[in-house]
Parts: structure tokens; C-alpha cells; sequence
């Protein structure tokens, strides 16, 4: 495309240091609240001053903040940023990241979405005449943009190992997080494997900031105590675990994501709220009706970034 600097194919090769600010927040499993913290995350940083990107390497397209459902943001000029298209070309072509911009204030954004799922088929096809290095191939569309911001935060995809990777090669540190179940426990031998070899080839900045519980009742002391030492068995006897459990609370949290909000924003409508009296007679749909469980679910996940904020700076 005329006007778009390409990078330099290889130098793909060559270890690039991370931005100073870059989160991932990964697992290899879905549904343990991934794609929610790293919205939430991004979202904080940027209401506290901090310029802020959040890249989503994941071929689920939860749109959490509202870009697609409600036009949000300034998109760039051209093809369409949405679904992960953005993403792919970016890697594809070789070029920098062209996020949408003021998603909210001081919030730049790269959606993901199903084209994403492509860019595990361009990296495959470069592994042959590259090599390891094309894991670099996101830290190299980042690098040209990175000195905009101050916080960089990824989404990265549970269900590739190559995307996985990609995104730990791009970010200094990374924040775990886990249900209690079985499943989840055991979907973090994944991001134990790729966060191993993606630090001994390629990146030896990244580090392990901690692991928390998510979505779990916050009194279940004794259950908690036996998840924090399945944690340290497959992360490492050394992972900070974090204090801070956001309890499992469905209907606002489906509220919040439905009107593309955080939950804090969401929370911010609650005086305003229809009642259910006024439901019943027909004065207000449903859907105008804020649950005051909202409060302590927003309230719950401020804690939670502002630890994850404070395990970062304490690895940096």
C-alpha cells in the first residue's frame, strides 16, 4: 500500500526488547475471563492518564468496549480494522499496527476477530525460510508504534500455540489467569510450554508478573489454598499469585458486554437505572435495568488491575 513503510523481513531474526509497558494477559484455556481482564486492564490505564494500546491476537471477537456493536473509535483510513483484519495485514504485509484510535480517551485498539485465525497460516509458511524468529513478526508491526504509548496490552489466544507465542514474544511481562475447575488448571501446562520456549529463543525479557483466580466464590478459602499450589506446580514454585478474586457474577457482567461497557462505566448508570416496577408496567425494557451487583463486581475488578498493575512494576 502506497505510503506504508514495510519493515525489514530480516531482521525478523534479531531479538527486539519489548515496550517497558506491555501485559499480556494469557492462559491456554477460554472462559477464565481473559479477554475481560485485558479489556478492563487497558481500560483503567488509559483512564489513569496512561496512553494505552490493547491488541487482541484471538479469533473471538467478545468486543468488550463496544468498537463494532457501536462505531466506537477513529478507524484508520482503508480496509477495515474489525474481525482481526487489522491484525493479519499488519503481520502479513509486514508493516506497522494500525490501530482504531480513541476507542475511549487515551485508547488506541486492535480488535480481534476470525481473520486472526490466518496469521497462525502466514507464520507456518515463513518457519520454513525463517525460523524461529517469525514468532517475532508482532514485536516487529508493534516497534514502529510503541513509543506512543505508555502501557502496551495484549489479548493473546488460547487456541494456537503459534499466536501464543507470538504475542509472549512481543510483551515483557505476562498475568495468568485461572478458574478453579480441572480444565483450567491443567490449560496452564500451555502457557507454561510457549512462555519457556518463547523466553529461551527469542525474548529473554519476558517474565512471569502472577496468576489469579477468576470468576470464583471469594469465600471458598480451603479450594483457593489447593488452586494457588496447582498454580505454583505448573508455573513455578516463584509465581507471585495475586490476592485479588473478582467473584462470578453473570447478569451484569452479560449487561456490561452486551452495551459495551466496562464494568465501571456500566456502574456509573446505575443512579439513573429503570426498576423493575417499571418493567412491569411497561415504562422500560429489561435491558434498562442496572443490578446493583454491578457495584461490588466493578469495584472487585479495580482491585484487580491496580494489583496486576503493581505485580508489573515490582518485575520490571
Amino acid at each position: 500500500r502506497k505510503g506504508t513503510p514495510v519493515l525489514n523481513p530480516s531482521a525478523a531474526a534479531q531479538a527486539i526488547e519489548p515496550p517497558e509497558g506491555s501485559t499480556a494477559v494469557g492462559t491456554g484455556k477460554g472462559g477464565v475471563g481473559k479477554s475481560t481482564v485485558a479489556a478492563h486492564l487497558a481500560g483503567e490505564s488509559a483512564a489513569a492518564g496512561h496512553r494505552t494500546l490493547l491488541i487482541c491476537v484471538t479469533g473471538q471477537d467478545d468486543d468488550d468496549l463496544g468498537i463494532k456493536r457501536f462505531g466506537r473509535g477513529v478507524h484508520p483510513q482503508g480496509p477495515s480494522a474489525l474481525d482481526g483484519e487489522g491484525l493479519y495485514r499488519a503481520i502479513h504485509d509486514r508493516v506497522p499496527l494500525q490501530p482504531i484510535r480513541e476507542v475511549r480517551p487515551n485508547l488506541d485498539v486492535l480488535p480481534g476477530g476470525p481473520r486472526v485465525a490466518d496469521i497462525a497460516n502466514v507464520l507456518m509458511l515463513r518457519l520454513m525460510q525463517e525460523g524461529p524468529g517469525v514468532v517475532l513478526s508482532l514485536a516487529y508491526s508493534l516497534a514502529p508504534i510503541a513509543p506512543l504509548y505508555d502501557r502496551v496490552i495484549f489479548d493473546s489466544a488460547p487456541e494456537n500455540d503459534s499466536l501464543e507465542q507470538l504475542v509472549l514474544a512481543a510483551a515483557r511481562t505476562l498475568i495468568v489467569p485461572t478458574r478453579s475447575d480441572d480444565s483450567s488448571i491443567s490449560g496452564m501446562e500451555r502457557i507454561s510450554k510457549n512462555f519457556k520456549v518463547v523466553k529461551q529463543q527469542v525474548n529473554p525479557y519476558l517474565q512471569i508478573a502472577g496468576a489469579f483466580l477468576y470468576g470464583s466464590n471469594r469465600s471458598a478459602t480451603l479450594m483457593h489454598n489447593a488452586v494457588r499450589k496447582q498454580i505454583r506446580k505448573t508455573l513455578g514454585e516463584g509465581t507471585p499469585i495475586l490476592d485479588t478474586i473478582v467473584g462470578y457474577r453473570e447478569v451484569p457482567a452479560v449487561n456490561a458486554r452486551r452495551k459495551g461497557l466496562l464494568f465501571g462505566e456500566y456502574a456509573e448508570l446505575l443512579p439513573t437505572s429503570a426498576s423493575p416496577y417499571d418493567v412491569k408496567a411497561g415504562r422500560a425494557e429489561e435491558a434498562d435495568v442496572v443490578p446493583e451487583t454491578i457495584l461490588p463486581l466493578a469495584k472487585e475488578m479495580r482491585e484487580l488491575t491496580t494489583e496486576i498493575f503493581e505485580h508489573h512494576r515490582r518485575v520490571a
